[in-house]
Formats: C-alpha cells, structure tokens, sequence
C-alpha cells in the first residue's frame, strides 16, 4: 500500500511540473503581437516640424492642428515643435531642412503650392528631389472672394466687367508663386481677359487689402475665408474645386461649372530630409497614418473644407512629380501673361 502511495505522489508531481512547463512555455505567445508593435525605430528626442511660412497662415494652422491631434491621442512618445521659418516663399525653410539637416529624421517640415512653384521659377536651391516624402494628407481649395457690398453677384458679372475693362480689375493673393497667383493666371487665360494681380505676403494682409476695397476680388482659402463669411463682410462667389464643397458652403458654384476650366488645390503634406533610417520614415509613416484616422483630424478637415488625399512614399513622390509638371505649364502662363 505504501508502495503505491509512493508511485502515486511521483506521478502526480511528475504532472504538476509537465503541466507547469507548458503553462510557461504558452504565456509569451499571447502578448507576441504586442511585443511586434515594439520592435522599430522609437525617437529618443523631440521632433521639429518647420513651417516655412509666418504664423497664423494656412500652412501654420494645419500644422498645429496635425500636432495637436497626435499629442491629444498621444500617438507619439516624444514633443513635436512647431517651428515657423518664414522667407523666400518657403525656400528658406525648406533649404534648411534639406540642406543643413540631412539624415536628421527629427527635422520635418510641411509642404504647400511653393515647395514645387519655388524651384520652378529659379528661387529655390532645393526641390521635392532633395527630401524623403513620408505622407500627403490633403488637398486646401481657393475660394474667390469679394466684399459684401460689390457689384460683382457671380463670377460671370467680374469675368465680364474684366473684359470690358482690360487691366482695370484687380486680385489680391499670397505671393506671386503660391497657388493663388496659378488659380489667378490660368482663370485670366480661359475667361480670356487681363487683370491685374497683387501680391501679400499672407492671408491676412489679402483679407485686409479685400476689406478695405483696395482691390476688387481675392484668393483665400476657407479657413481663412470662413469667420469673414460669417459674418456677412466678404462673398465667395467661386471655388476652384472639380465638385462643390459641403456644409455651409455647399451653394459655392465651382468655375468649372461657371464654364471656366479651372480646377487647382493646394496640396499638404509632410516631407524629411534624404538619407534618414528606413524605420524612422516607418515610423513617422505609421504616426501620421493613426493621426488621420482620428475624428479630431476628420473634424478639422471638414470644418476647414479641406479634402482628404492621402498618399504615402513613393506615391507622394509621384503626386510631387505630377504637381511640378503641372505647375511649370501654369507658371509658363503666368510668364505669358505678365
């Protein structure tokens, strides 16, 4: 009896470490996957996230909204700064970035209209050639405007009074490369009128020129645009999209609808300097890709009528390719028209 007592107590112990063996061996496969998401490249110091233009511009303002998302979802474990570096419509920005921080992956910067329009026309020593493109998140239409009490009800009745008054009508827009002086051309040569177009170095300085009646119409976009719509000071009389845009400025009629074959939209991205570690693009790749799927980024985007195109790596490149192809004709036009 003792005898099978003993051969017992050895099986049953014999059971209890087996069992406890495979216990063991079983616990890492379940949190495998999230020991995967671990594995890469982790930024160990804050990121800078220039913007080559002046504070409160369009580009300034998606840049801080793109940061406070991630910050809000905590989607990054280190700060992102903002960092504006206005000058030379953007070059200056976008030269120090690619130039004097190549392979820095904590220097990135935004895109808009003249990081391609600069280099086109000579004034950039940098092009989309010389950064690492990580993700374009959408495209910012133009809205063209005229103050409340105007004459002007449609873009037909200023495109009209442009033709019986050659050189008289005058434009308001930021710089004489932005997308708003392409928008203001390429208009100019399918109405087949001549105006005049001023530049400003902001959207501020356009909305103020428009206000204060010293100009007849003005290019901006519908963030900077909406408040003063709002408040009944400024009319959108057209918008440079292939479709209408929604909400409250769903009865915009668009100039292609107008007869007008115009449709250009700014372009926003983010881009690095060339020669960063592959895992870092994954990274800010992966970051940006989560900040958009957020409904605060949805929420931004749609009270700013901006439309969501989003294109990652070599297929940003393309769109890169295809906006400086496409920019150098309208910029030929703008050359034409001067």
């Amino acid at each position: 009896m003792k005898k099978n007592l003993r051969w017992f107590t050895i099986i049953m112990a014999c059971l209890l470490v087996l069992t406890t063996a495979v216990g063991c061996s079983s616990t890492p496969s379940q949190p495998a996957p999230q020991q995967e998401e671990q594995k890469g490249w982790v930024p160990e110091k804050p990121f800078e996230l220039l913007v080559p233009m002046s504070a409160g511009g369009g580009s300034d303002v998606f840049a801080r909204n793109l940061v406070k998302v991630i910050e809000d979802n905590k989607l990054c474990p280190q700060t992102i700064v903002v960092v504006n570096k206005p000058g030379g419509s953007g070059s200056i920005g976008w030269t120090y970035v690619a130039k004097d921080h190549k392979g820095n992956p904590y220097e990135i910067s935004t895109t808009s209209s003249s990081f391609y329009t600069g280099p086109i026309a000579g004034q950039s020593p940098v092009s989309y050639k010389d950064f690492t493109h990580i993700i374009n998140l959408c495209e910012d239409p133009n809205l063209i405007l005229v103050k409340a009490d105007s004459p002007y009800k449609t873009i037909k009745d200023l495109l009209d009074a442009a033709k019986a008054n050659p050189d008289k009508i005058s434009a308001a827009g930021s710089s004489g490369l932005s997308v708003d002086a392409i928008a203001f051309y390429t208009m100019q040569d399918a109405a087949g009128v001549k105006m005049k177009y001023v530049p400003f170095g902001g959207g501020g300085e356009v909305l103020t020129a428009l206000l204060g009646g010293h100009v007849d119409f003005a290019y901006l976009s519908p963030s900077e645009a909406g408040p003063q719509i709002e408040a009944g000071k400024v009319r959108a009389i057209a918008v440079t999209t292939e479709d209408r845009m929604g909400g409250a400025m769903a009865d915009i009629p668009t100039l292609k609808e107008s007869g007008y074959d115009v449709v250009i939209a700014q372009a926003r991205g983010v881009v690095a300097p060339l020669d960063i570690p592959e895992e870092a693009v994954a990274f800010l790749q992966d970051m940006f890709k989560k900040a958009i799927e957020t409904p605060e980024w949805k929420e931004f985007l749609a009270n700013n009528y901006m439309e969501e195109k989003v294109l990652i790596g070599e297929d940003f490149y393309k769109l890169s390719e295809e906006i400086t192809s496409l920019f150098t004709k309208y910029l030929d036009k703008i050359e034409a028209a001067k």
